[in-house]
């Protein structure tokens, strides 16, 4: 392929965050949406319209296509694998919406079939591009906060009330969500929270159901040590108005990011992720009176992302969120619903 050809994809699975991506697909200079697949008709009919691509009868008939060269997957965890596998061994790259999978066995066979094949595997953990978590990773890369010491974590929402059987995340076993809210949004500061210090070593969590009606867990505290000595919590509701910061504390100085995102209808707040950078601030705090208001620029963190799958694919080179990230934010949840069972530490190595 030829580095100023665009990337060709198809879109599999159209739901609320797969236009998300297709609207950033739209905005890139790097990748075209040529057809995509879901199995309710009326939804792929509508997407086709939407963005000007044709629609398929079947996920086998996507990957039957020539003129696809990846695949973009917003379906339930637990077919990730599944469509990652047969997409693979026709070929194509794949881009896969975080989790990795709802299963550490599900996701090694992600990667080690992506691998065989030769294309690329790229995990949708957008998180730890916007640009004040990238900052705190610039800040903490160049001592600006002196040596880490603790972090502490939260993403909430009350996504929780609005579960109904019919939807998959509803449910609480592999088969749905498993970690309810961790999977679905503490697993995004799982991702971020490596990228600044490394591997996880332990976690020690306390996973409940309290207030919602669906079969799955509604919040969740975990507190981890990394392998560099900093210890920290992760803390995700799906019973409180929405919150998304990270405060990382340091020998020299407090970081303080918050996404202050305005509290609207789970539909209309998609269409603000684009400018979410917008939203957020960064504060450092060195033992002033007043804290520090660090600048920040206003990126396009699912455009970065879209765009860095299609370089990839241009010249092979690896994802900074591949599977193997993938795979280590999925073993600080899996490690956290095992804490949560026996009470006890669990070492994420075991899993």
């Amino acid at each position: 392929m030829g580095k100023m050809e665009k990337v060709r994809v198809a879109q599999i699975g159209i739901g609320s965050w797969s236009g998300v991506i297709a609207n950033a697909v739209q905005r890139s200079e790097k990748l075209e949406m040529v057809t995509c697949y879901t199995r309710t008709p009326e939804k792929r009919a509508a997407f086709s319209r939407q963005y000007g691509c044709d629609q398929e009868q079947s996920f086998e008939d996507v990957l039957k296509r020539p003129d696809v060269d990846g695949v973009l997957l917003t379906t339930p965890n637990v077919v990730h694998a599944e469509h990652a596998l047969l997409a693979a061994q026709a070929g194509k790259h794949v881009y896969v919406e975080k989790p990795i999978a709802n299963t550490m066995d599900d996701g090694r066979k992600m990667i080690a079939a992506c691998k065989a094949a030769g294309v690329t595997l790229l995990i949708g953990h957008d998180m730890r591009r916007l640009s004040g978590f990238r900052k705190i990773k610039e800040l903490i890369d160049q001592g600006g906060i002196g040596k880490p010491v603790m972090v502490e974590s939260n993403f909430s929402a009350r996504l929780g009330f609005e579960l109904t059987p019919d939807k998959w995340r509803y449910y609480g076993d592999d088969s749905g969500c498993p970690g309810g809210a961790l999977m679905t949004m503490g697993i995004h500061h799982a991702d971020t929270l490596a990228y600044y210090f490394g591997p996880v070593k332990t976690v020690f969590s306390f996973i409940r159901r309290l207030h919602i009606k669906a079969d799955v867990s509604d919040v969740e505290l975990t507190s981890c040590e990394f392998d560099s000595g900093v210890v920290g919590y992760l803390g995700t509701t799906y019973a409180s108005p929405r919150a998304n910061w990270i405060r990382v504390s340091g020998t020299d100085a407090q970081l303080f990011c918050n996404l202050g995102l305005p509290n609207l209808p789970f539909d209309e707040y998609l269409k603000v992720w684009s400018v979410v950078d917008r939203y957020t601030t960064l504060e450092r705090y060195t033992g002033g009176d007043k804290p520090e208001l660090i600048p920040l620029p206003v990126g396009d963190p699912i455009l970065e992302e879209v765009d860095e799958f299609a370089d990839c694919i241009r010249t092979g080179k690896k994802p900074e969120t591949d599977g193997d990230g993938g795979l280590e934010a999925l073993a600080f949840v899996r490690a956290a619903l095992e804490s949560s069972k026996t009470q006890r530490p669990v070492d994420l190595k075991t899993l």
